[in-house]
């Protein structure tokens, strides 16, 4: 773990993250986690995207989403939406101040940070975006939200250990139980907004949402989801969905659950990562 805390300030917004730098010419890594995970989520010891990136020459950033860390709470609409609202001018002002001279951006995003990646990749920018690579997210829960949607959205949870077992990994054989204590630092409490909006609203806006992003997608969904149908033609049928990207790939991740950065597949799922985000300025 060798990056540095970061603060943005947008006015009456803050967001936080971590960064690690690289070298000149390489793509901008900008990562978004998933519910119940700040900046960290990427960064954990041994199993470290942030890590990886840098090693390989990128310039990686991991944000803090609204209302996780350090980054201020969004308040009244709290929607993927207003997150990718927030999101874009925090990469606006990343992108001027420190990375203007880098090729572009590819967005890395997990869970809910993937479906706000494409929000991102689906809108308007003021910064240049290479690609999008997403992973754990899909439109076919296998959750419903109705237990949720009685509560006030802007309340939070957080995951016992039990849900995180249940949810967030795969079978034992699939990851070091030692991750979840080694992780413990990049847990945070989910907004109920969020877990009510995945298994619905998310559901219905996807398909709208992909037939305008016009970047490559690379995609993965865990072979052992907990969220999600995980089947090689769901998964298909998510790819096909990006009707207006030049490129898509799409594919099941074998031997792995929702968080699959921390699963024993998550070494060899980040090196693709990095190969699609490097093929993004030098095509094989």
């Amino acid at each position: 773990m060798t990056a540095n805390r970061i603060t943005l300030d947008l006015g009456d917004i803050r967001i936080t993250g971590i960064e690690a730098a690289g070298r000149p010419g390489m793509p901008l890594l900008v990562c978004l986690p998933g519910g119940g995970y700040n900046a960290s989520y990427f960064d954990v010891a041994g199993y470290s995207l942030v890590d990886a990136a840098r090693r390989d020459g990128f310039s990686v950033v991991s944000l803090d989403r609204p209302g996780y860390g350090g980054s201020t709470a969004l308040e009244g609409e709290i929607s993927f939406r207003r997150n990718a609202q927030v999101l874009q001018g925090a990469i606006a002002e990343l992108w001027n101040r420190h990375f203007s001279d880098s090729p572009g951006i590819v967005l890395v995003g997990h869970s809910i940070g993937g479906a706000i990646a494409l929000h991102l990749a689906a809108g308007d920018r003021t910064w240049p975006l290479l690609g999008v690579s997403v992973t754990g997210i899909h439109d076919e829960s296998q959750r419903s939200n109705d237990a949720l949607k009685s509560q006030p959205p802007a309340s939070s949870i957080e995951f016992s250990r039990e849900h995180l077992l249940r949810f967030m990994y795969g079978p034992d054989d699939t990851y070091d139980p030692g991750v979840l204590d080694i992780a413990k630092h990049a847990e945070s409490p989910v907004p109920i907004a969020e877990l009510v909006e995945v298994a619905g609203q998310w559901c219905t806006d996807f398909a709208g949402l992909a037939a305008r992003i016009e970047v490559p997608v690379h995609y993965g969904l865990a072979e052992h989801e907990g969220f999600w149908h995980s089947s090689d033609e769901s998964v298909a049928a998510f790819g096909k969905a990006f009707t207006a990207a030049p490129s898509v790939a799409a594919r099941r991740i074998l031997g792995g659950g929702h968080n699959i950065d921390h699963h024993y597949a998550g070494a060899a799922f980040h090196k693709e990562q990095l190969d699609f985000a490097k093929g993004l300025v030098s095509p094989a």
